[in-house]
């Protein structure tokens, strides 16, 4: 029963969610701004210490940028955005590269993270768990990453709860196509 009741509250709660930013969609607000409100709903939903970001895709350079990270060290933002997208480039730069989830459950062994270990560990990051953001026409947009301060790996709830924000963020971005090549540089 109380899983039913996990459930259905985290239903309820990703409609409010939903209805949220449709308005900010209807209301034109800055692409940031939802990105940024996404973010701390699943912040505020997942009741863990974790820490997320949304970074955007651009196609021409096949770099990232920071579209909302409102958890994540400025520091660590800063040095990761516009990183290149590749098949060993932390668990963002990988998902996009490959176009398909990345798991890492500790950082500080993964061979996606060389480039980036040192980076993320100086700053308490050790797990990172990237899925990437498609449009309706199957073109990649970005990618959302979930990290943690510990190794982890995702139960089905994370995993559950990740594909709905992952499909709600490409909505919110394919709304604001102005705004997002904007901040990738298109």
């Amino acid at each position: 029963m109380e899983n039913f009741d996990q459930d259905l509250l985290l239903s309820l709660n990703l409609q409010l969610l939903q209805s949220d930013v449709n308005a900010m969609i209807a209301t034109e607000k800055d692409l940031k701004i939802i990105l940024n409100e996404i973010l701390k709903w699943i912040g505020y939903e997942s009741k863990n210490d974790i820490l997320t970001s949304i970074l955007l895709y651009n196609k021409k350079t096949s770099q990232l940028y920071t579209g909302a990270a409102p958890s994540l060290p400025d520091r660590y933002c800063d040095a990761i955005n516009g990183a290149k997208a590749g098949p060993v480039a932390g668990s963002c730069g990988t998902a996009a590269y490959f176009r398909k989830q990345v798991i890492v459950q500790n950082i500080a062994t993964d061979p996606l993270w060389q480039d980036y270990k040192s980076l993320a560990l100086v700053e308490g990051l050790h797990s990172c768990w990237s899925t990437p953001i498609f449009g309706a026409n199957k073109e990649l947009l970005g990618t959302f990453a979930i990290y943690y301060k510990e190794p982890r790996k995702p139960t089905p709830h994370d995993l559950q709860l990740i594909d709905e924000i992952v499909e709600l963020t490409a909505t919110a971005i394919e709304s604001r196509e102005k705004d997002f090549e904007t901040i990738v540089g298109l």
